[in-house]
């Protein structure tokens, strides 16, 4: 992985450029130029430039990459040099240019990388980037109307949950091999360094950005159902876990979170809950306990109380705090999704994995009691959710992920809406789940057509 200055500069020959592209870059350069001297610019005028827009750490990273060659100078060929490696080189390219980023002790005698040196490099780029999201993302700016946070701290333990996908803890150091693999498949992280070293050359100017990065995908998705009236509302999740969770959703569930429900908003009541949550689509249910533990799953299909379980192995537990991890589907069982009220031979309350009484993720009926056990043979690599088994819920918030589903014409209205002609109580879910939650029969089911229960 070392120096490659020779093969990089046989390569620029043969880069592209758009119009756009080359006359952001040379501005940028000419910008940092001192006294009119376009031919070169010194380190320290690009520390003091750069430091201001993306910190020290970054920064420094970046001017490790420039000293790692064997210029003096750093000229405009060698300045646009990162751009370039981001854009348009392979991948092999990429790893040579994070390597060198870093100081020569990162490197073993046999040349593979420090693996606490590739960590602290993640991290600060994920932590860099909360710095630049505001410039690339549409949304950012009605999460944080709402009080969302991108604070270092989460923002470490998502760069850590990214690495640990691809090595095991054990290891001190990474190869090559697992550091490709790493950049290949890891779309989040590929997407924010991207980010962040464009952001270099274009931070002066917003549209200029936009300009330099045509292909780039927003990782935070649009924000829908919090108003004006939830202005005093303090957010459980912070943006590095929304950014977390939504990166394993399908792309057709990226793009938008709609605000069904929270606890702290509409009152501690599983009876409200299910009148938010029922027939909405795919939805994310966000649960914090009172040892602040914080954790979540994924129900890829809509909300509907039954005697069996629903969903399908597209279905995920999630954990969020203290550390980040997620555990997809074993296909060993299908007990993915169950919801249930006013039985007395089975559980009462929402679960997802496992089975009754030993469930992956479970919310009793009866607000505020919660479980999660140490096995759950529905998702793999399964650990514990919260610190213990039988938890207190200090939080919920459910959120409907990507577009809200369509009604056909023989769908339930009242389910969705509230509306119907056919009974006052139609007119409030909740009503009608905590009727039935109490015992009481719906005597006007019986003048109406079958249809679904609740």
């Amino acid at each position: 992985m070392g120096n490659s200055a020779s093969n990089d500069k046989q390569q620029q020959k043969y880069v592209s450029l758009t119009p756009q592209e080359q006359r952001i870059l040379e501005n940028s350069f000419k910008l940092l130029a001192s006294g009119g001297n376009t031919k070169d610019i010194k380190t320290e005028q690009i520390r003091i430039a750069w430091r201001a827009i993306v910190g020290d750490v970054m920064t420094e990273y970046v001017i490790n990459f420039f000293n790692s060659r064997p210029k003096k100078a750093i000229d405009y060929s060698l300045y646009v040099e990162p751009y370039l490696i981001m854009e348009k080189y392979d991948k092999t390219q990429q790893i040579n240019f994070l390597a060198n980023s870093l100081s020569e002790k990162c490197t073993s005698p046999d040349g593979n990388l420090v693996l606490e040196e590739i960590r602290k490099y993640v991290s600060a780029v994920v932590k860099t980037y909360g710095r630049v999201l505001p410039f690339y993302s549409n949304s950012f700016e009605t999460w944080k109307k709402h009080g969302y946070r991108y604070e270092d701290q989460t923002a470490e333990t998502l760069a850590n949950a990214f690495l640990k996908q691809f090595y095991k803890e054990s290891k001190t150091l990474i190869l090559g091999e697992e550091l490709e693999k790493f950049l290949q498949y890891n779309y989040s992280f590929q997407i924010m360094w991207r980010e962040v070293i464009a952001y270099l050359y274009g931070y002066r100017a917003p549209d200029r950005l936009e300009k330099l990065l045509v292909n780039t995908e927003s990782l935070l998705p649009a924000l829908e159902g919090l108003t004006e009236a939830h202005k005093n509302y303090k957010p459980v999740l912070e943006i590095p876990h929304i950014i977390y969770m939504n990166s394993h959703l399908h792309y057709t569930l990226r793009n938008k979170w709609r605000f069904l429900f929270s606890s702290k908003i509409m009152g501690e009541s599983f009876s409200t809950m299910l009148g938010k949550i029922i027939n909405r689509g795919p939805t994310m249910v966000v649960v914090e306990d009172e040892d602040n533990y914080l954790f979540a799953g994924f129900a890829p299909q809509s909300w509907s109380k039954g005697l069996n379980f629903g969903g399908d192995d597209t279905s995920m537990l999630l954990t969020l705090r203290p550390e980040m991890r997620s555990f997809a589907s074993t296909k060993y069982n299908d007990h993915y999704q169950y919801l249930h009220i006013s039985q007395q031979t089975l559980p009462n309350g929402l679960g997802m994995g496992g089975q009754f009484n030993y469930w992956g993720l479970w919310l009793d009926s009866e607000y505020g009691k919660g479980q999660s056990s140490e096995t759950c043979t529905t998702f793999r690599d399964y650990v514990q959710l919260s610190k213990q088994k039988e938890f207190r819920i200090k939080n919920v918030e459910v959120w409907g992920v990507g577009d809200e589903p369509k009604l056909s014409e023989d769908s339930d209205d009242e389910e969705i809406n509230g509306t119907t002609k056919k009974s006052v109580l139609d007119k409030n879910l909740e009503d009608r789940v905590m009727l039935q939650m109490s015992g009481h029969k719906m005597h006007s089911e019986g003048l109406r057509e079958p249809e679904m229960d609740l």
